[in-house]
């Protein structure tokens, strides 16, 4: 049976698809034929179809939850897989069980079983539709109890079942109305059942069949409640009889008393939904609830339900509250079970109880309540026990403690006696406001009370009794309470107590609370007045009095009590009300404050009083009636302390003073405040501490100082941003900062101050980070004003100059946009922005004063064209280059500043044409010179280094915007060639006619010039292509000759164009001219270098070997440069460079022809390779460079002829050791070009043959070349010579007895290990070479323990422990890949397999990103460690000091090396054993065998017997060393077996961890120990029983004997004779019987 999800039931309100008369015609008086009880007989199955759906039938009567609700699931399945539109749907046998079981199940104890119960009944219900109808009766109760579960899942699932076709509230009610009988005999029979009827005591703990019994239960009176709220009393009356059988039980009202408070809550509301609609049944029922609601329900808990409870019982109570009295028949009176019932509070219920409860007292016989003060007070107290209960809410206090304050209120009234109603509110009322005002912990009960709707209340109730007696003790009450505060502040400690500051901090909270306690009084009096019961102002006269105590304390006490001054404080901030009105009190006060400093000075200034003081006068100027009076008190005060002002203390009291509104304007009248505060906040910015900064704010908060002031100071600060070291101001930035956040305006108004704040905001933006302070004055830039902006004078004065001050070009660009993006990118505006030409091209004739780097023409597409520039004649110094302090010349930030702006959306096409075609030709050729300073990280060019990375990103940046832009440009060029069309297309040609113009010239701005025209060409040529008109274009232009001014634009132009002029007749002629031109010129002529440097792009055009040349020119040609190579020394770096290149082109063309030039031109290759470097390498570059691709061209061609195979063949000696010698050749700076050089020569080098290598020592100090591909190549030689060099090594150490040496040339790259300190963590990720050559020497020294004998491999492991050499290696091996951090690197993450473990590709590895390599590495060597130095590696675990590190070196060894090595040397002993060879004559073969469990068995036979050891690895092999243990000693006594045992574990241990070489030793000693033993003449056996050798000898016939065979001969023949000569044997021995005689 399928088991898919039940599906929504949302859409399937078609269930009961007719509209016109109701679904539920069909039934009115049909009976529910089930029961709840699980004794219920089970539906017979016998009828229905499926088995699947008996089986899951049955399944629902089994005990199991689980199997339940999986019965139910399968169910759902089922019906949803029969629908209605499906043969009718489900079957009605079905149906009719389903009817049976839903009661029983739809009740269940498991969530799950009865959520899926109603989820099923709906299914059917939409599966069976009309069918169903009939059914509905049965059901309708249990469906409908669904709704009142506690679990909201499964009430919300039954709910949504019937909503799907209870659609509106009408059809709801008539459902009701309808199903009417059913659900009260459903309700009846429900309230009849017990927890023992509902569960099987066997099988059910109690706690579950009491759920179970509240769940129908509730359901019961919830189904009841519901009818009685939905239905009219005609629809009730119709079913009286059924009503009141159910009312009859007594379960419905003692339902009050469960302990389950769903079931009191329904039954509370069914109360008062009985009042309601069934008056006459209540009534009826009167004594009943008088017992059971009211009495039991007092005495039992009402958690959850007590706000129900209390609404119920004050219904009842208001409607018949006999209930309270004739109708009550119990013993104990109710006003004792309603005391206990409030000592129990709200109960965990909300708010409303106290409120209702104060209902419910209103209504209550007056004969119920105490009358007389002590039970007054009992009730009270009782009361108060349920409001500070600790499970009472919060947020009830109000609430519960205004019920209170009305319960005793009521109680005041009800007293007869004047003294009980003092009493009473001194007890019960008075505490509130006592324990607020001063708490204790002997009042902490009272302590909910203390919120202020409290307090108002409390005083209201007393203050404003219409008892006079209840008022005077009011009055009397705030006059005791005044005088213990002055006490209490009189009392406080003095300055010299260390409680001191504690003391006068609870007196300031007590003045906080008196004087907000007396200012809400205050305010209910102002509101009640004019009212017929105003609220009186009692505390008012108090608090006066309390002030003017408090300040006659504060003079008398040296103002030190500063609690005494808060209070005063709190008094003018929380009740200002006070000093509204007139008086002589208030007078006195306020004249104190008048003369607070004229009479006290500096005392009171240093005072901690001081404060609270001058806070109080700023708090008098919000009081509307005393503003004359506090403008007299503030200037007297302000000019007390301009007389101290230099006092300690005068400047926070200055700050609090001009801290309000008000002060600004009294302020502007005194000029020596100004002058002070301008003083004051200008010491403020230059110290940048102390209390000024407060003094600072509060001065442009609240705007207290003048415009002319303030102005003045704005032009101070901005004129010190910056100090004479050209930092920032921290202090002046933070003035600033201020000014900016109050007054923006000041900084903005004035052009002078604008123009400078800008300049140095900007630079210290740059110099220092963006600060807090700074991004908020940056905040001034983003709208600057569009009439007085200097932005232009700005960006040309910072990118026309270079200084270490100048502003970063990425400042500049943003300030440019900014303004663009506020002025509508103004095309006025846009070139007055735009550098300076004029100053970009000076600038760059600067940079290009000298020739270029030769090396370059391996590199660029014009090649050898940049052989021919030439210095000036006359050259005048180098003009001193202006740098910025990025090393940034003045053409680099200009192009770096026009990039950016391009970059970033701006437009030049406003720009006038002339000024246009300037920008791009200097920003290109700018960009041109940062490539080739790139290409071979050139010193004092564009850059002074770009060895930085922010220098490297903006060179990288620059290339890549410069081309961009030149992309974008020639979009839309179409006519380039003749500039007809677009704008674009004009501009192109001015500017290709422009760069024709400057190339002309045989100078490095001629050579840069054709660069930038040859990438032009090919930008446009890629877009547009070149169409056959272009030969004409070609034909004009003129330039495709040999001569010096046209040979760069021709190289430019030929290059540009490439291959997509490979048909060009055009070209084609050029180069059969150039070949003839050749064939003819002479060595050392400028006119023969020109004419092969453009031959040798013009052949770049055309395929290796498809020249459009006819043979015999060609070979003319070659024979006329061979004839240059019979005198090498003849010829320059140039013509060496481009002979070499021509003969790679021409010589593939005649690889057919025979001739003598095949010879020379190997023989002039080996002739470049070793000859000496003398003077720069740069200008040997090209040459080496051109002859390699000239032998690899060569080696390469298919098909030669036999004069090549000869030559090839004779010179591969002088070859190797030719390029052997180059790689030796020094090396100086890292390029571009020369690792392409140092490439080529990797890749000839890797394939020389060993025995060509004569000496491989003169190649170790090339492993620590700053070149990688030199690196690589010495190490691919070493790598394969050193392991075949050991076998007769180690035949040498054997024959001449001495001790291996590893190479001291080797050892000596050991000795400069690298540490992570060395290296940050951005050069550590590129694999220095300094790092890569020591690993790979370390590389070598393990390649020399490969193949090599055990001696030698003991002598290597003492040269490296007498220097400890594998220390440091260990170190930077833990520290880069993490285990220094507890952090190793995850191997499966990095996919670093087995096979990457134990194999290291150093070409392999070149393919991958570099600090993969160095990982790659590090992790083989670690490797390698383990194999043949463990050693080494164990001492220096041992002694490693981090706890750390050894944790995290362990795990990873343990988990990665381990099984590898434990793998490997376990297969060494398999191939050991299996390779032994032939035992000698008088040996036998060791017997080993090879455990899965990390063993290893040997044994060796001695006379059918077998000595036998085990050798164990532990899982954490290498560290861990192996165990050898002894399995069948033979042949030898305990003591040698032991020592045998010894020896082999000694030899595995020391011996690089070699279980082979222990098992060679294991089987030496045996056979050892056996040479020179026959068997015994007795038993003729070597062994005998007790495992020993014959070990007695007889003195005449020399034979040997058992011992105990011997022994036993002498027993049994009674003779001491030798069995086989008959002579004496002494058995024990000379000595033996020397002992035995003593």
């Amino acid at each position: 049976m399928s088991r898919k999800p039940a599906k929504s039931r949302a859409a399937s309100s078609k269930t009961f698809a007719s509209p016109r008369s109701s679904p539920f015609g069909a039934f009115s008086t049909a009976s529910r034929g089930t029961d709840l009880s699980y004794l219920a007989e089970p539906p017979d199955l016998s009828s229905i179809s499926d088995s699947n759906v008996i089986v899951s039938l049955k399944n629902l009567q089994k005990k199991d939850a689980t199997t339940k609700a999986k019965a139910l699931e399968e169910l759902v399945a089922y019906v949803q897989a029969h629908p209605y539109e499906k043969d009718g749907g489900t079957e009605e046998s079905i149906l009719e069980a389903w009817v049976q079981l839903y009661p029983r199940i739809s009740i269940d104890n498991s969530r799950r079983v009865r959520e899926l119960s109603h989820i099923l009944q709906f299914e059917l219900i939409k599966s069976a539709r009309k069918r169903a109808e009939k059914h509905i009766p049965k059901i309708v109760g249990s469906w409908l109890a669904g709704t009142f579960d506690k679990d909201k899942t499964v009430s919300r699932v039954a709910t949504e079942g019937l909503s799907s076709f209870l659609t509106t509230p009408e059809k709801v009610v008539l459902f009701w109305r309808r199903c009417q009988a059913q659900i009260l005999e459903y309700a009846s029979d429900a309230m009849k059942e017990t927890a023992a009827t509902l569960s099987d005591e066997r099988s059910t703990n109690a706690d579950d069949a009491e759920a179970k019994y509240y769940r129908v239960l509730g359901s019961s009176i919830g189904l009841v409640l519901n009818l009685l709220q939905k239905l009219d009393l005609p629809d009730l009356e119709k079913f009286q009889d059924s009503y009141d059988q159910f009312f009859e039980q007594n379960k419905v009202w003692s339902s009050v008393t469960v302990n389950d408070g769903v079931v009191r809550r329904l039954t509370c509301q069914l109360l008062n939904a009985c009042l309601e609609k069934r008056p006459g049944r209540v009534e009826a029922d009167l004594a009943r609830l008088s017992k059971t609601f009211v009495a039991e329900g007092l005495k039992c808990t009402q958690a959850g339900s007590a706000t129900d409870y209390i609404n119920a019982l004050t219904e009842l109570t208001a409607r018949h509250p006999t209930v309270w009295t004739s109708e009550y028949r119990g013993k104990k009176p109710l006003a004792s079970r309603l005391k206990s019932f409030l000592e129990k509070g709200s109960q965990i219920s909300t708010s409303r109880f106290w409120v209702l409860l104060n209902h419910l007292l209103d209504v209550i016989p007056t004969d119920i309540l105490p009358k007389d003060l002590d039970g007054a007070s009992e009730f009270l107290r009782c009361v108060r026990s349920g409001l500070t209960r600790r499970d009472e809410p919060r947020v009830n206090a109000v609430d519960g403690w205004s019920t209170y304050l009305n319960i005793a209120r009521r109680f005041v009234q009800m007293m007869k006696s004047g003294d009980d109603r003092v009493k009473l509110v001194q007890e019960h009322i008075f505490p509130i406001t006592a324990h607020y005002l001063y708490p204790t912990s002997e009042t902490s009960a009272w302590a909910s009370g203390s919120q202020q709707q409290i307090l108002i209340k409390a005083y209201t109730s007393t203050a404003t009794s219409p008892f006079e007696d209840v008022v005077g003790a009011t009055i009397l009450e705030w006059g005791q309470w005044k005088e213990n505060f002055r006490t209490r502040i009189r009392n406080s400690l003095p300055e010299a107590s260390k409680e001191h500051g504690k003391s006068q901090k609870l007196v300031a909270d007590e003045g906080l609370r008196w004087f907000t306690l007396t200012g809400t009084v205050l305010d209910a009096h102002e509101k009640t007045l004019g009212t017929q019961r105003p609220i009186p102002d009692i505390p008012a006269k108090h608090s006066l009095e309390l002030l003017q105590d408090v300040l006659e304390l504060l003079e008398t006490r040296n103002w030190k009590p500063f609690g005494a001054a808060a209070t005063l404080e709190s008094a003018f901030k929380y009740s200002p009300q006070l000093f509204r009105q007139s008086s002589d009190c208030i007078r006195e006060i306020l004249g104190d404050m008048m003369s607070l400093l004229a009479k006290n000075g500096v005392e009171l200034l240093q005072s901690p009083s001081a404060a609270h003081l001058f806070s109080s006068i700023n708090l008098l100027s919000q009081i509307p009636e005393q503003k004359q009076k506090y403008e007299e008190i503030w200037k007297a005060n302000i000019t007390a302390i301009l007389d101290h002002v230099e006092s300690t203390g005068a400047l926070p009291a200055l700050t609090t003073l001009v801290s309000t509104e008000d002060a600004s304007v009294l302020a502007h009248q005194i000029q020596g405040l100004q002058d002070e505060l301008l003083k004051r906040c200008l010491m403020c910015a230059v110290s940048t501490t102390g209390p000024e900064w407060d003094l600072f704010d509060a001065v442009f908060t609240f705007n207290t100082l003048t415009d002319a002031a303030s102005r003045q100071l704005a032009k101070e600060l901005g004129s010190r941003m910056m100090n004479a070291s050209g930092q920032p101001n921290t202090g002046v930035v933070r003035g600033l900062r201020l000014i900016a956040d109050r007054r923006p305006d000041l900084l903005l108004q004035d052009d002078e101050i604008h123009m400078s704040l800008m300049t140095n905001l900007l630079s210290i933006s740059e110099r220092s980070g963006a600060t807090s302070d700074v991004i908020a004055l940056k905040g001034l830039m983003d709208h600057p004003s569009t009439t007085s902006s200097r932005l232009h004078e700005l960006v040309q004065r910072s990118i026309s100059t270079a200084d270490t001050d100048s502003l970063a070009v990425t400042t500049l660009v943003e300030q440019v946009l900014q303004s663009c993006t506020a002025t509508s990118g103004s095309d006025d505006q846009l070139e007055n922005l735009i550098p300076d030409t004029t100053i970009w091209k000076e600038e760059l004739a600067i940079s290009l004063q000298g020739t270029p780097n030769q090396s370059l023409a391996i590199t660029n597409v014009l090649g050898g064209a940049y052989l021919l520039p030439t210095p000036p004649s006359s050259v005048t110094p180098n003009k001193f280059i202006q740098r910025d302090r990025d090393g940034c010349s003045i053409p680099g930030r200009m192009a770096i500043y026009t990039a950016k702006l391009l970059s970033r959306g701006v437009r030049l096409d406003a720009l006038p044409p002339q000024k246009r075609l300037d920008v791009m030709i200097y920003l290109n050729l700018t960009a041109e010179l940062v490539v080739d300073q790139l290409t071979v990280m050139g010193q004092n060019q564009i850059w002074s280094s770009l060895t930085s990375e922010p220098a490297l990103s903006d060179a990288e940046e620059l290339i890549e915007s410069a081309r961009k832009a030149i992309i974008d440009m020639t979009q839309d060029a179409g006519g380039w060639r003749d500039g007809a069309g677009t704008e674009t297309s004009q501009l192109m040609h001015d500017v290709i006619q422009r760069l024709i113009d400057e190339a002309r010239s045989l100078t490095t701005m001629g050579l840069y010039s054709a660069r930038v025209l040859g990438e032009l060409i090919r930008v446009l040529s890629d877009n547009h292509g070149f169409p056959s008109s272009g030969e004409q274009w070609l034909a004009n232009l003129d330039i495709l000759k040999s001569t010096p001014s046209t040979v760069l634009p021709a190289v430019a132009i030929l290059g540009g164009l490439g291959e997509i002029v490979s048909a060009s007749r055009t070209i084609s002629n050029f180069c059969n001219r150039l070949v003839s031109d050749i064939a003819g010129a002479s060595l050392g002529q400028e006119k023969s270098l020109i004419t092969l440097v453009l031959l040798n792009t013009c052949m770049q055009i055309y395929d290796i070997g498809e020249l459009p040349v006819a043979n015999n020119r060609l070979v003319f040609a070659v024979r006329q440069i061979a004839t240059w190579l019979e005198n090498p020394e003849n010829l320059d770096y140039r013509f060496a460079a481009e002979a070499c290149r021509g003969l790679q082109r021409l010589l593939p063309c005649i690889k057919d022809v025979y001739g003598p030039y095949w010879e020379k031109t190997m023989g002039f290759c080996i002739y470049l390779w070793k000859k000496p470097i003398m003077g720069s390498l740069d200008c040997q570059i090209p040459s080496i460079h051109a002859s390699l691709r000239l032998f690899l061209t060569l080696q390469s061609l298919e098909d030669p002829n036999d004069d090549l195979v000869d030559v090839l063949q004779s010179s591969e000696e002088m070859r190797s050791a030719a390029l052997i010698e180059l790689l030796k050749r020094p090396g100086e700076n890292d390029t571009q070009p020369l690792e392409i050089v140092d490439s080529i020569i990797y890749r000839l080098v890797e394939n020389i043959p060993l025995h060509q290598v004569k000496d491989p020592s003169e190649l170790y100090g090339l492993v620590a070349s700053e070149s990688r591909s030199i690196q690589t190549a010495a190490f691919t030689i070493l790598h394969k010579v050193l392991p075949a060099a050991q076998k007769d090594l180690s035949l040498d150490v054997i024959l001449e007895k001495t001790d291996a040496q590893l190479p001291d040339e080797l050892l000596s790259l050991l000795l400069d290990a690298p540490t992570l300190e060395n290296y940050s963590d951005e050069a550590l990720a590129r694999f220095p070479t300094s790092v890569r050559s020591y690993l790979l020497s370390w590389y070598l020294v393990f390649d020399l323990f490969k193949a090599t004998s055990s001696k030698v491999r003991s002598d290597y492991n003492e040269n490296l422990k007498a220097s400890n050499y594998i220390a440091p290696l260990m170190e930077f091996t833990f520290d880069v890949l993490g285990h220094s951090a507890a952090h190793p690197l995850n191997l499966d993450k990095a996919n670093l397999k087995a096979d990457r473990i134990t194999q290291y590709d150093v070409k392999l590895a070149g393919a991958e990103v570099e600090e993969r390599d160095m990982q790659w590495l590090l992790i083989h060597l670690f490797y390698l460690s383990l194999k043949h130095v463990p050693g080494l590696f164990r001492t220096w675990y041992l002694e490693c000091r981090s706890k750390q590190t050894k944790i995290a070196v362990l795990g990873w060894m343990a988990k990665y090396f381990s099984p590898i090595i434990i793998s490997e040397a376990l297969e060494d002993v398999a191939n050991w054993s299996e390779n032994q060879g032939t035992p000698a004559e008088d040996e036998k073969e060791l017997v080993v065998k090879v455990n899965s469990a990390r063993e290893v068995t040997a044994g060796y036979e001695v006379d059918e017997m077998q000595a036998t050891i085990v050798i164990r690895i532990p899982q954490d092999y290498p560290l861990e060393g192996v165990e050898v243990i002894g399995a069948n000693r033979v042949a030898v006594n305990e003591k040698k077996w032991q020592s045998w045992i010894r020896i082999v574990q000694g030899v595995i241990t020391f011996s690089g961890g070699s279980i082979t070489d222990g098992l060679t030793t294991f089987r030496r000693n045996i056979v050892g120990a056996m040479k020179g033993h026959t068997e015994c003449a007795i038993c003729y056996s070597i062994i005998n029983s007790d495992k020993k050798m014959p070990d007695k000898r007889c003195q005449t016939c020399k034979n040997l004997f058992h011992r105990t065979c011997l022994y036993k001969w002498f027993q049994s023949s009674n003779q001491n004779t030798c069995p086989l000569c008959r002579n004496p044997i002494d058995y024990l021995g000379s000595d033996r019987r020397a002992a035995r005689s003593t």
